[in-house]
């Protein structure tokens, strides 16, 4: 049952990350001119971050996507699946385009670099991850066979 609430509980914070991005895909451009006024920003660097974010905003929209549907198969108890193993290469396929974009974004403005460094770290961690999955995936096949 505690394995329920967590799930649960991961699939409800994503949601609302999805809605966080979902606001920031029409307000970014806003927030942005705010941030660059309020902390005394070269107005120099509003175009580089807002691309950067339009650039970024398909690929995390669909690790949103990705992380729903895994979320979803957990909570249905189908854990070690080729679909799961699918969904969460897709994950570390999707956040190695954000490491490659915030690297040329860092170009125009520097903290992407440090963006791109944590974004290559997540992608480490999720190919692990989905390593991991895989090889869980063979074992429960194996043993499926097995009588």
């Amino acid at each position: 049952m505690k394995k329920d609430k967590s799930t649960l509980v991961s699939l409800i914070c994503v949601l609302l990350l999805g809605g966080v991005l979902a606001i920031l895909a029409f307000t970014a451009p806003v927030l942005t001119k705010a941030f660059i006024e309020g902390f005394n920003r070269p107005a120099g660097v509003f175009y580089p971050v807002v691309t950067t974010f339009y650039c970024i905003l398909p690929f995390a929209a669909g690790v949103i996507v990705c992380l729903i549907k895994l979320l979803l198969n957990i909570m249905g108890g189908e854990v070690f699946t080729k679909l799961n193993v699918s969904l969460i290469r897709s994950i570390s396929i999707l956040m190695f385009i954000a490491t490659l974009i915030f690297a040329v974004a860092g170009y125009f403005y520097m903290p992407f670099y440090l963006l791109g460094v944590c974004a290559a770290f997540i992608v480490t961690i999720v190919r692990v991850v989905k390593n991991c999955f895989a090889a869980a995936v063979l074992i429960k096949d194996e043993n499926d066979m097995t009588i």
